[in-house]
């Protein structure tokens, strides 16, 4: 999607951006041009039910989002709202709400519920003839994690220790990312973008949280090639000419193993490891990347908890220390 646009995070209109842009041509937003600073709340009914949007978090390809707060069983949530950037990729949006409900709706013992957004609503947002609806989305998180801010992308995580993790942290976030990607698989579930932005952890407790499922696709359905849009990997599949490819687990998988090479200090798109990484483990990751459809997450994982237990003995807690967020 094009990146020349203003989204208003009061009214949510949608304009090509301008140098000389101050104020939001709808609802009169001052300082537009840095509307993220605005601290203004917006109030969304849909049904019954009342949603109180306040600042923006993130602008992605596909949607904007920003924090929202709401009651669920009378209890106070921060979660967030996510409006598609463009009507186009209002279908985006929506397939992202029926993948997660589809999860939850398989997951009968509540074993992955955790690792995934929980969807409140999602609908056609906008009442403005000439500005076109979009789709959005309102997410939340696991009851134990309170507020966004206990969260971090795998990016930050990356950003605070730029010369790689300890290997032993990498490993708890790499066997939870299997868990949930393989939950996924065993649903006919492709997640297609297993990025680092994408992927949450909560450093105090290990948790992890895999969001952004606008471009996962479920075996059922006839599906086009996934267009890749691997951000920051991109060269990794243009290495052989190609920017699409059809939908597999091995993607996921392979996706999922270039974030932990990048996390370990090395380098995702060569797939190439700091010298103090274990051979065991480079070899574990390298196998990883194959385009193969005999790659399977939950196998991995069990050869994964052999290879550790190896290497260092009976799992121990693992302590992983990140800067507080603001609200934290």
């Amino acid at each position: 999607m094009p990146d020349e646009s203003f989204t208003c995070p009061r009214c949510f209109f949608t304009a090509p951006a301008r140098a000389d842009l101050r104020f939001c041509p709808r609802c009169g937003l001052s300082d537009a041009a840095d509307a993220a600073a605005d601290t203004s709340v917006l109030e969304i009914t849909v049904g019954p039910r009342k949603f109180h949007v306040h600042d923006r978090i993130a602008i992605g390809s596909i949607c904007t989002i920003y924090r929202c707060r709401f009651k669920a069983d009378s209890k106070p949530i921060e979660g967030i709202f996510k409006i598609a950037r463009e009507p186009l990729t209002n279908d985006l949006v929506a397939n992202e709400a029926q993948i997660l409900r589809r999860l939850h709706a398989a997951d009968t013992q509540n074993r992955f519920g955790p690792f995934l957004p929980i969807v409140e609503e999602s609908f056609a947002f906008g009442d403005d003839p000439a500005n076109p609806k979009r789709h959005a989305n309102i997410l939340r998180m696991h009851e134990e994690i309170h507020s966004p801010d206990e969260l971090y992308t795998l990016s930050e995580v990356r950003a605070q220790y730029p010369t790689g993790l300890d290997t032993r942290n990498v490993a708890w976030i790499w066997r939870r990312l299997l868990s949930i990607v393989g939950f996924a698989h065993s649903q006919g579930v492709i997640h297609g973008a297993v990025l680092p932005m994408h992927v949450l952890i909560e450093p105090a407790a290990h948790k992890l949280l895999l969001i952004d499922w606008c471009c996962a696709v479920h075996e059922s359905e006839n599906n086009e090639p996934l267009t890749i849009i691997a951000g920051g990997y991109l060269p990794w599949f243009k290495r052989d000419g190609a920017t699409r490819r059809p939908p597999t687990n091995a993607i996921d998988i392979a996706c999922a193993a270039r974030c932990m090479i990048e996390l370990l200090g090395g380098d995702p798109i060569r797939a190439e490891f700091p010298p103090t990484v274990e051979a065991g483990l480079q070899r574990h990751f390298e196998r990883c990347l194959g385009n193969t459809t005999s790659l399977d997450s939950w196998k991995l994982l069990e050869d994964f908890d052999r290879l550790i237990e190896a290497l260092w003995g009976p799992r121990r807690f693992q302590v992983l220390t990140m800067p507080p967020k603001r609200g934290s």
